[in-house]
């Protein structure tokens, strides 16, 4: 006999409704409805049923295979791949060391986008030094704007020439 048929013949056994029984399980009664359609459910949802009708729905469970040790174990979700916290810790340090192999060729964390992909501002450093312009700025008796200033105005000086305007 299957979850469903077993539900059915509670259901008729005490002659309620689903909703009824959903609330004797404590769950919703579309999860009352769905164990009789046949669909999955959950581990949670089968220890609730144990505590609310008997021990004979302890046949429901769905165990699983712990990844690391092999042994047969009831998980909480269905997400959970091992048996207990140890395992766990291995099983994160075995993918951990995976990851690790198949990156080990390159290092990315260092790299910037524009180093990795070929793009971006390419950025020109200083031909002086900062303490050098600003030294010969102080001998020409100025200062460091002032002597930027006077270098841009020399620039757009001789464009200006260049183009017939000066």
């Amino acid at each position: 006999m299957n979850l469903s048929e077993k539900v059915i013949t509670e259901i008729e056994k005490r002659k309620t409704k689903q909703s009824d029984l959903a609330r004797l399980i404590g769950v919703d009664s579309t999860v009352v409805s769905s164990i009789i359609k046949g669909r999955r459910v959950g581990n949670l949802t089968i220890s609730r049923l144990v505590k609310a009708l008997g021990p004979e729905y302890e046949q429901y469970y769905e165990y699983q295979v712990c990844e690391i040790c092999g042994k047969k174990f009831l998980p909480k979700n269905n997400r959970i791949k091992t048996c207990s916290p140890e395992c766990s810790r291995l099983n994160v340090n075995k993918i951990c060391a995976k990851w690790a192999k198949s990156n080990r060729s390159r290092n990315v964390a260092k790299d910037t986008d524009a180093q990795r992909f070929g793009w971006g501002a390419k950025v020109k450093g200083p031909a002086v030094s900062i303490a050098e312009y600003n030294s010969v700025a102080r001998k020409e008796h100025g200062s460091y704007g002032q002597r930027g200033a006077a270098e841009r105005l020399a620039q757009s000086g001789t464009m200006r020439e260049s183009m017939g305007m000066g």
